[in-house]
């Protein structure tokens, strides 16, 4: 890939699953007690592509669905939600995530509306917080796992890209995975970096 040039899914390797992975698992490594033992996993996906395809993931994503590399890169995540019976679906998620992806593309701030929103989604977080969502999904094999997804905008060469932190809910303590959401936050330039080195880009200073 050429200096300058934006990640494809082309680009994307197992190899590269497998780096970002290990740099996920650093990440949480020192987390604290409360996250120990939860396995989180990375996707990017670009907005500006006509359906937003996910162009990269680290490999616990293809853990965590069963789905390998190269059944996941260049197809829009709701490959994994069309599966699922109706009645388990929510509709308000898939239209916040629909409304956030078109926001990343238009490189406009996005805010949860009051009409869509549930009582585990953060309230008065930081207009640059991304947004927080669950969803029933199905693996490979046809079972179903409720699949923790917190999706942020990354500025990488001007261009934008959406990151997804996600994970399996176990239990009923949402606050465990608003903890992980503000680790990721905090780590956002070592994910940026760790994007930029990847695909030979200069990043966007954000905060930390």
């Amino acid at each position: 890939m050429a200096p300058g040039a934006g990640p494809s899914a082309a680009a994307w390797t197992a190899d590269y699953g497998k780096e970002l992975q290990e740099a996920v698992d650093k990440i949480f490594s020192g987390s604290g007690e409360r996250l120990k033992g939860i396995r989180f996993s990375l996707t990017i996906a670009d907005p500006s592509m006509q359906d937003c395809p996910l162009i990269g993931c680290s490999e616990g994503f293809t853990d965590l669905c069963g789905y390998g590399m190269e059944d996941i890169v260049g197809r829009n995540c709701r490959f994994l939600v069309d599966p699922v019976p109706k009645e388990k679906v929510s509709a308000k998620v898939r239209a916040i995530a629909r409304e956030f992806n078109a926001a990343a593309r238009d490189r406009k701030e996005y805010r949860v509306p009051e009409a869509l929103r549930e009582d585990y989604m953060p309230k008065d977080a930081p207009s640059d917080y991304g947004v927080f969502l669950f969803q029933m999904n199905a693996r490979k094999d046809g079972s179903l796992f409720k699949n923790m997804f917190y999706m942020r905008t990354l500025e990488l060469n001007d261009k934008p890209y959406i990151v997804g932190l996600q994970t399996e809910i176990e239990g009923d303590d949402m606050t465990i995975y608003n903890e992980a959401c503000r680790v990721l936050d905090q780590n956002m330039l070592q994910v940026e970096r760790m994007f930029a080195s990847r695909f030979w880009l200069q990043c966007g200073m954000r905060r930390q």
